[in-house]
């Protein structure tokens, strides 16, 4: 019997909580999870450098599998790296979110300027 499917970020890093409780890891800062999450994002752009545009998007197509298990990977370790670092992960997106949208939001060309240099 399959756990039912985790629908909201809070019941993933709540699930990740309990699973690292269960196998005595301990929620505290640690460097490795940061270069774990290094790691990830490395494996998955090899695939993708020095390759067109085109190229890109085909071996996406054709791999999607590689990604699907590389970003639920990371997912996976940003939610146990929040937990070391008692980051809700909703709160911090819910953060960000206004800010980074705001920034770049490519129909208002001037949002993406350097305010204090006035560099683009």
């Amino acid at each position: 019997m399959q756990d039912p499917p985790i629908t909201t970020i809070k019941d993933a890093q709540k699930l990740v909580k309990e699973f690292a409780e269960r196998n005595g890891w301990k929620d505290l800062p640690n460097i490795d999870k940061f270069d774990h999450l290094h790691e990830e994002l490395l494996e998955m752009s090899q695939h993708l450098r020095y390759k067109s545009e085109e190229e890109r998007i085909q071996f996406v197509k054709e791999n999607k599998a590689i990604f699907v298990d590389g970003v639920g990977d990371l997912f996976f370790g940003t939610c146990r790296l929040a937990n070391e670092l008692g980051v809700d992960l909703e709160e911090a997106f819910n953060l960000v979110k206004g800010e980074i949208l705001a920034k770049y939001n490519h129909k208002n060309p001037e949002n993406n300027r350097i305010k204090s240099s006035g560099k683009i």
